[in-house]
């Protein structure tokens, strides 16, 4: 089955509109872009159209991809003292001069919907955040969609078990793999999974992934390598999530290859999966900052 991440998200963005109209003082957000890149340009322009119809006011900083970091440090610390701005995302990737964790530290937790800043960052990692990074929240809002479920049972007073549930199945000591360890999608996810005593394993570049992926219960991708993942890799009725995106050919391309269908109980594949929802829930981490 393939999961349906535009509807995910126009039911995030329904749900969203109707909070928001009741308002007193809209929230508004900005973005900030440096230089030209295919997929960040799609990203942001997906993010404005999102924006206006919820009603949130959005606007886009450009800056020229040659500027010098001590002079772009400068512009987003006048970004982050405005006090007219509710939501400031740094649209990544920043070019190699520039130091992207320093600028991304420059945001403060209240106006950092993304979670990439270190001070919102260590808020969520702690476990006290009332927002998850929009991949996380994705992630979350698919489980919650498709009844993927980590509860715990036990009768009053008895000690409880932990069980990961898929449509109803036990999935105690079933194999979770997530794939890369960045800030976007590995990283975060493994601390989500671990502030709720979910085992899995986390792989990165030079691990022999094949010994991983061909027993693993639930993959989720998120390394940006256009079809890291195909279907030889995989057993059947395994859940695929992929949270990578790159450009082939002028297309957006995600890490695990399209054949993979014909094994997957539940697929969320690119375009038209995870990133519509990364979408709604970093406005809807917005609206949570600002309420």
């Amino acid at each position: 089955m393939i999961i349906n991440g535009r509807e995910i998200a126009n039911e995030i963005k329904e749900s969203l509109k109707e909070k928001i109209s009741k308002l007193g003082k809209k929230p508004n957000i900005i973005f900030v872009s440096v230089g030209e890149n295919l997929v960040t340009n799609k990203f942001v322009g997906l993010k404005q159209r999102f924006a206006d119809e919820i009603g949130i006011k959005s606007v886009v900083k450009d800056f020229s991809e040659k500027i010098l970091e001590e002079n772009f440090e400068e512009e987003v610390k006048k970004i982050t003292s405005d006090k007219n701005i509710d939501g400031i995302v740094i649209q990544l990737p920043l070019p190699l001069h520039i130091n992207t964790e320093k600028i991304l530290n420059l945001i403060p937790r209240e106006k950092d919907p993304d979670i990439l800043g270190e001070e919102a960052f260590n808020f969520f990692e702690s476990g006290k955040s009332k927002i998850l990074p929009p991949v996380v929240g994705a992630i979350k809002e698919i489980f919650d969609k498709y009844q993927i479920y980590h509860v715990k049972f036990g009768a009053l007073g008895t000690k409880k078990t932990e069980r990961f549930l898929f449509n109803g199945v036990n999935f105690k000591n079933k194999n979770i793999v997530i794939i890369g360890k960045g800030k976007l999608v590995g990283l975060p996810t493994s601390i989500w999974f671990s502030n709720q005593h979910i085992k899995y394993t986390i792989l990165e570049k030079g691990d022999d992934i094949l010994k991983y992926t061909k027993d693993a219960d639930i993959i989720i991708s998120g390394t940006g390598n256009a079809n890291l993942i195909t279907p030889e890799m995989i057993k059947d009725d395994v859940v695929l999530i992929d949270a990578g995106t790159s450009e082939l050919k002028g297309q957006i391309i995600g890490d695990i290859d399209k054949d993979c269908l014909g094994k997957a109980s539940l697929f969320s594949m690119v375009p038209g999966g995870i990133g519509p929802i990364t979408i709604a829930v970093l406005f809807k981490n917005l609206f949570m900052l600002k309420k």
